[in-house]
């Protein structure tokens, strides 16, 4: 008889599956595919809702910054205030979403990683995150972030296959 957690994982990807267990950072961009689905999105935003599924099951760790609010509400406040709250609500600390602050550590590591790379700022503070906090995964659709070594970058693409 198959276990439970074989019936619960089946009809996912190799890919999703990998995450089942591990710590997993999630982009700004997940967030807004989350709360801003476009037609040419819509793949990425079931795939999206599939993994805030599985961290609200408990499937994996989800972290972020709190660098994805400050990012993800900018559009926002341009564009549609109703989505301000929406953006508060989602990311921020709950059972299923640990987000953390951009303290010192980040900021020092984020930019021990710019001396060495041509890493934009914010990214370099989503990586030193995710990596203070020990993300075994960093799951993004930004495809010219660089990912330090320790951690494994995943697309949205490649959690589509």
């Amino acid at each position: 008889m198959p276990s439970l957690r074989v019936i619960a994982n089946f009809g996912m990807s190799d890919a999703i599956q990998q995450l089942v267990g591990k710590r997993v950072y999630f982009d700004v961009n997940l967030f807004i595919y989350a709360l801003e689905p476009t037609q040419d999105m819509q793949p990425y935003f079931v795939t999206v809702t599939k993994l805030f599924e599985m961290a609200v099951a408990k499937q994996f760790v989800a972290i972020t910054s709190e660098l994805s609010l400050a990012e993800a509400l900018v559009g926002a406040y341009k564009n549609h205030s109703q989505l301000v709250a929406l953006y508060e609500d989602m990311i921020s600390d709950r059972p299923e979403l640990a987000v953390y602050p951009v303290d010192r550590k980040v900021l020092s590591n984020a930019a021990l990683l710019r001396s060495k790379s041509k890493t934009a700022l914010a990214d370099a503070i989503h990586i030193a995150t995710a990596y203070i906090h020990g993300a075994d995964f960093f799951v993004t659709q930004d495809k010219r972030l660089q990912i330090i070594e320790g951690m494994q970058k995943l697309s949205l693409d490649v959690l589509l296959s």
